[in-house]
């Protein structure tokens, strides 16, 4: 399906169900690894993603994440495995020659030309024709509104108007993979998450498959349809916002994407066990587990008299923050859990009833 022009010079996205004919994914990864030395930044993965997906690579510093997003570019030379776009091996294949284009952290803006002569670059350097180039430079500033801007040198922009003149430098090429290098990191909170914003729009207008890679999981899960959730190398787990954060299937994940509560307990058939609390039903690996749940599904006093699983406890500590309040309370276990409520009434010291629901748990091996 073809986006529809307004106007005879309109910008045309990349062409949707760019899936390709045979059904297969728009990008698939097959066995793909980095070997620096006798380090491996990124261990064997196999990873597909559609047309249209808007995916996050999120994880610390270090996990190999910007590894696989410039090998996905071009940028770094796999040690092994195989590299396919719309059905073709474009692993051995230089940058220029990918049907891929990247927004790197440090914009690569030329200093030397104006906004709009940074947009039209790459259609310059194809020999397209002045009023083809002209046309679509003018479309591209518009879709990032920098119209009043484009006469301008980079030095004269903000951070955040850099931050649209490369992507727009970017998306005018019309690539089938948008791939961005935490394109956000250097700006300030309130401008990062306007920027996201635009971010969005952008991927909504074009109707183009972004890759980014994050540190940041808030912002993972704010723009983000698939996240990939990378440790040490190794893709530890894929999913939407929702599948990460409620569903989370490592230790690791449970702390990275989020804040997490956490019993130990034990596994036996299809049984997990919590000492001397309770036991519930949980397929899986038999073996010593962790019994996982976020702070804002902790049920305080009154509320937590109805709740599925139920615990006595002491309120320790108590943080104002604005709309919620985060408690932090001692199990009469001994365990340490922290609560976030919208009940401002309850005090340090306070003796109190501490529950959660079945469904808001999760087991993940210890």
């Amino acid at each position: 399906m073809m986006a529809m022009k307004h106007g005879p010079h309109a910008f045309e996205p990349v062409l949707t169900g760019a899936m390709a004919m045979n059904g297969t994914p728009l990008v698939r990864l097959s066995g793909l690894a980095k070997d620096y030395g006798e380090v491996r930044a990124v261990h064997p993965l196999d990873l597909a993603f559609e047309d249209g997906d808007f995916l996050a690579i999120l994880g610390p510093s270090g996990c190999g994440k910007t590894t696989l997003l410039r090998m996905l570019g071009g940028f770094v030379e796999p040690s092994a495995g195989r590299i396919e776009i719309a059905g073709q091996d474009v692993t051995a294949l230089a940058p220029e020659k990918r049907p891929t284009n990247m927004v790197f952290q440090g914009y690569g803006l030329f200093p030397h030309m104006s906004v709009r002569q940074n947009i039209g670059y790459g259609l310059r350097l194809r020999g397209l024709p002045r009023a083809e180039v002209d046309a679509r430079v003018e479309e591209m500033i518009a879709l990032v509104r920098l119209e009043a801007f484009a006469a301008r040198p980079p030095s004269a922009l903000s951070g955040g108007q850099q931050q649209r003149v490369a992507l727009a430098r970017a998306l005018i090429m019309k690539p089938k993979v948008l791939l961005l290098d935490e394109p956000f990191a250097a700006l300030d909170l309130k401008l990062r998450q306007a920027l996201q914003d635009e971010l969005r729009a952008l991927h909504r207008k074009t109707g183009g498959t972004f890759v980014f890679v994050t540190h940041d999981q808030t912002e993972a899960m704010a723009l983000a349809n698939r996240i990939v959730v990378m440790e040490k190398g190794r893709v530890v787990q894929v999913g939407s916002a929702e599948d990460i954060y409620l569903r989370p299937a490592s230790h690791f994940v449970s702390t990275f994407v989020g804040e997490a509560n956490f019993l130990a307990a034990t596994r036996a058939g299809d049984t997990v066990a919590i000492a001397g609390a309770f036991s519930f039903h949980a397929p899986g690996a038999p073996g010593q587990v962790e019994v996982g749940i976020r702070p804002e599904r902790v049920r305080l006093g009154a509320a937590a008299e109805t709740a599925e699983h139920r615990f006595r406890g002491r309120i320790t500590d108590r943080l104002f923050l604005g709309a919620q309040v985060q408690y932090t309370v001692a199990l009469d276990g001994g365990a340490a859990f922290t609560a976030v409520s919208g009940d401002a009434a309850l005090a340090a010291g306070q003796d109190i009833a501490v529950g959660w629901n079945g469904a808001d748990q999760w087991v993940v091996a210890q």
